[in-house]
């Protein structure tokens, strides 16, 4: 009992002096209060976090600024908030923000050589120059076809079942993704693929918002048991490892049984570049579309008009082709607006790697840059009554969505 206790004081005495020895001293945005050593660890939200930023951007950030700052434990966190103001500094100055923070809580849950997380280095452009070679604007039209097959398959499904048209939907995300990583069909709405992408997607999703746990801040925390540290997030990391592991494996394995493996990668870096695909196309497009059918559904008016484009164009008893898509302005709208009301991937969160001024506040090197997706399509400045979902209001001239799918050097493969 002793020896616990020493252990958990040494501990919390080596917590202390490093917040204290990692006090910024370099002159920082606005942000809310903050406690003495702590900083905001205790405020700093887990869940919605891009939703409690936007909301505190309105408290204390000034007319002159889109940023705010929070640091937990000698760990410094600019979050942004417009678009313009994003674009400065994530594209144009991308060489400084083009790492990451360690993500060790996914790390701990199974997603290791993942492009998605990995910092910037050797691993990481090995990767992204593999899948900018597989999803440029020329390879991907391989997939179209496929892709125009299962929305059929999806629709019919629908039709005949409409009770089920969830498990369509899902099965719809998870055989193009699965084609298109792994080579490998998905035969019914039951698919154990489909059972394998949900848990992945459900461990993902609510281990807490990445970078912010206990054990991103203090990666030592890892190998300590859960008596001692009593975090929850790193609890449920450990618990859900095993379903990211069955994500890797299971679709991999088949995969190699059936066509063999010639790449000159490590088994490690294959699974995870197939593991990024199958995770992030599956949940995007599966969320993407039952965003779509809920406003859809509270708001027939904009499907009634979106049909009688569709048949002005199409005609009746078709689906359209991808090269009918310039030809169908209001429904390009509306898949606009779906994209603008819920962002649906991580918000780009980078590191500085110089010392380097936003937006007239000097960032010390290794301070985590967050652009908030959510708080960007949700700029009353930018969006009149940004809470609605209104199509038409692109035809009156405000701009499509930017940053749904990051910024910079991180933004998402094939999205431009």
């Amino acid at each position: 009992m002793i020896e616990q206790f020493c252990l958990a004081l040494f501990f919390v005495v080596l917590l202390l002096f490093w917040a204290r020895h990692s006090q910024p001293k370099l002159p920082l945005p606005p942000g809310p209060p903050s406690e003495f050593l702590l900083g905001h660890t205790r405020v700093i939200p887990q869940e919605n976090a891009a939703k409690v930023y936007s909301r505190w951007s309105k408290e204390y950030i000034s007319k002159d600024s889109d940023i705010i700052h929070v640091r937990s434990l000698g760990r410094s966190t600019i979050v942004l908030h417009s678009a313009e103001l994003a674009k400065d500094i994530l594209e144009k100055k991308g060489a400084n923000f083009s790492d990451r923070p360690r993500f060790t809580l996914l790390e701990v849950m199974g997603w290791g050589k993942t492009l998605t997380f990995l910092p910037f280095g050797k691993c990481w452009q090995m990767h992204r120059k593999f899948l900018q070679t597989s999803f440029s604007n020329t390879s991907v039209r391989k997939w179209h076809e496929l892709q125009r097959n299962e929305a059929h398959h999806t629709v019919k499904d629908i039709i005949e079942t409409p009770d089920t048209w969830e498990k369509s939907l899902r099965r719809f995300a998870v055989a193009i993704v699965l084609q298109v990583s792994y080579g490998t069909k998905v035969t019914s709405d039951d698919d154990p693929y489909i059972r394998i992408a949900n848990d992945a997607m459900y461990a993902t999703g609510n281990g807490g918002v990445p970078a912010n746990s206990v054990v991103d801040l203090v990666p030592l925390v890892r190998y300590l048991p859960d008596w001692l540290i009593r975090d929850w997030s790193l609890r449920f990391a450990r618990q859900w490892q095993w379903a990211i592991t069955k994500l890797h494996d299971v679709p991999f394995a088949a995969a190699l049984a059936e066509h063999g493996c010639e790449q000159d990668w490590t088994l490690d870096d294959i699974k995870g570049a197939a593991g990024a695909v199958f995770i992030a196309g599956t949940d995007t497009t599966w969320a993407t579309c039952v965003i779509f059918i809920l406003n859809m559904v509270l708001h027939p008016e904009i499907q009634k008009k979106a049909q009688a484009e569709l048949d002005a164009v199409i005609g009746s008893g078709k689906l359209p082709r991808f090269s009918d898509r310039p030809l169908l302005p209001y429904i390009e709208h509306i898949v606009q607006e779906t994209y603008r009301v819920r962002t649906l991937f991580f918000d780009t969160i980078t590191i500085v790697v110089h010392v380097y001024e936003v937006g007239k506040v000097l960032t010390k090197l290794r301070t985590v840059v967050y652009a908030n997706a959510y708080a960007i399509a949700h700029d009353e400045r930018v969006y009149k009554n940004p809470q609605d979902f209104n199509p038409d209001r692109y035809g009156g001239g405000e701009p499509y969505p930017i940053g749904n799918f990051g910024f910079g050097r991180r933004y998402v493969l094939d999205q431009r």
